[in-house]
């Protein structure tokens, strides 16, 4: 596949709860939606979706990729890792997901779990 890309794009609404109301507000230090997009173009083309898999331990599917996306679909929390295991800096619990554009610096992404987890992940090279 020549000339392929992935465009991903993320959103935030920091909301603050009113205190003579039940009702959220945009929160008003932040005064804003705060959103981004980008452009993956990948070096070869290729894609690979992971759908539903079983986790129990750490697992290394993800190695020299331009961009990842993962899904903690259900089950315990799940971390991961751009260092190859060093440190895990994103914690998903069930339902959340992460998407990133990569350098040439990760080597590998670690998803890891202390229980049982089910997990979704896309990555593009």
């Amino acid at each position: 596949m020549a000339n392929e890309k992935i465009k991903y794009s993320n959103g935030c609404s920091p909301q603050e709860l009113d205190s003579t109301s039940a009702r959220w507000y945009q929160d008003s230090d932040v005064g804003t939606k705060l959103s981004g997009s980008a452009n993956v173009s990948m070096g070869s083309g290729t894609l690979t979706y992971q759908s539903s898999k079983e986790i129990t331990s750490a697992e290394s599917a993800l190695s020299s990729k331009d961009f990842v996306f993962v899904r903690n679909i259900s089950g315990s929390d799940v971390k991961i890792s751009l260092d190859n295991g060093s440190n895990y800096l994103v914690l998903l619990s069930a339902g959340e997901s992460f998407a990133s554009e990569l350098d040439s610096s990760v080597a590998a992404v670690i998803i890891s779990t202390d229980g049982t987890s089910t997990v979704e992940y896309l990555s593009g090279t």
